[in-house]
């Protein structure tokens, strides 16, 4: 909404995207693994992984020789004959790939859910954005901390790349929690957030003190997602109009913002490669603003930079973002 012809190279090779249809694939006589490996025999499947790259790094690692050593030298397991069904990759268990890449596999093939069990690695069960975000799709959950071979798995592939989206299904999701959220209430709600990653490990905001005071101006409260659950976040960003932050996983709680709702991401200068707020505030109908920032480590990659935010610039950003 506030576009720069000089920072056309950051956006234009997502001006447009061709999104795969996603595909029932039915696999047979396969081993499941608590880290979420499928295989056969020693052979670790490339369905387990967000791409090939992935799989070839994970082979010559540690874990790759580990887990060869576990088919090749210890081969009890447990047999599932039910139909079950696997839709997670090695990216699937952070917070970002949970709600935009895992999901909508899991709202894809809706139809298949009655008559099968879901897997999930058993270190997904300890967190409660997982467990509490699984509750509209009423399925029966089983979560792996033992080998097991599975004789039908069931597994929707990919329903885009990921950063990108299918837009009926990430709006389909939207849909999902509004039906389950709109009739409770949480006190916790303004129509102007601002997310901190003050309580962040890496990707925070240098100069954060004088960002909120520039937010307290207009209005926003600051929220540390933090420090909610998964339905307080979604009912926060239900109710909020305008939300503001850095690049990093609080931005994909615009999933919950109603259409016509807008987001301004801070965004490291020069960083070209993550488009993923930006394509989701597209697929989602959102009014997308930004911001260039520089970094306090320019050379550092843009996922573990901190930024330095220019105070008058966002001033002029915000004014924008709400008077448009």
């Amino acid at each position: 909404m506030n576009y720069d012809q000089a920072d056309r190279g950051l956006f234009e090779h997502e001006l447009t995207r061709t999104i795969p249809a996603t595909v029932l694939l039915n696999l047979h006589d396969v081993k499941v693994n608590p880290d979420g490996i499928l295989s056969r025999g020693a052979q670790a499947l490339p369905e387990s992984f967000v791409s090939q790259h992935f799989l070839n790094a994970w082979m010559r690692s540690r874990a790759g020789l580990k887990f060869l050593v576990r088919n090749c030298l210890f081969r009890h397991h447990s047999v599932l004959d039910q139909d079950v069904i696997w839709f997670t990759d090695n990216w699937s268990k952070a917070y970002f790939h949970w709600m935009t890449d895992a999901l909508p596999r899991l709202l894809a093939i809706q139809g298949e859910l009655a008559n099968a069990t879901i897997l999930l690695p058993g270190s997904y069960q300890q967190e409660e954005y997982i467990r509490s975000s699984l509750a509209p799709f009423a399925v029966q959950t089983r979560w792996v901390n033992e080998v097991l071979l599975c004789r039908h798995v069931i597994m929707p592939s990919p329903t885009a790349p990921t950063g990108n989206y299918n837009e009926d299904l990430v709006r389909g999701l939207r849909s999902l929690y509004h039906d389950l959220y709109q009739n409770t209430h949480y006190n916790r709600t303004a129509e102007k957030i601002y997310i901190s990653r003050g309580k962040a490990q890496r990707r925070k905001i240098t100069n954060e003190e004088e960002v909120i005071a520039v937010m307290k101006e207009f209005g926003f409260e600051t929220i540390y997602f933090e420090d909610h659950s998964f339905e307080q976040q979604a009912k926060i960003a239900m109710n909020a109009r305008y939300m503001v932050s850095n690049h990093g996983a609080g931005l994909t709680n615009m999933l919950f913002m109603r259409s016509g709702s807008s987001v301004c991401e801070l965004r490291k200068k020069g960083d070209a490669l993550n488009n993923c707020y930006f394509a989701l505030a597209s697929a989602l109908k959102l009014k997308y603003f930004y911001q260039i920032c520089d970094s306090d480590s320019p050379h550092e990659d843009a996922h573990m930079a901190n930024l330095i935010v220019d105070g008058q610039l966002l001033r002029r950003n915000i004014d924008k973002m709400l008077s448009n």
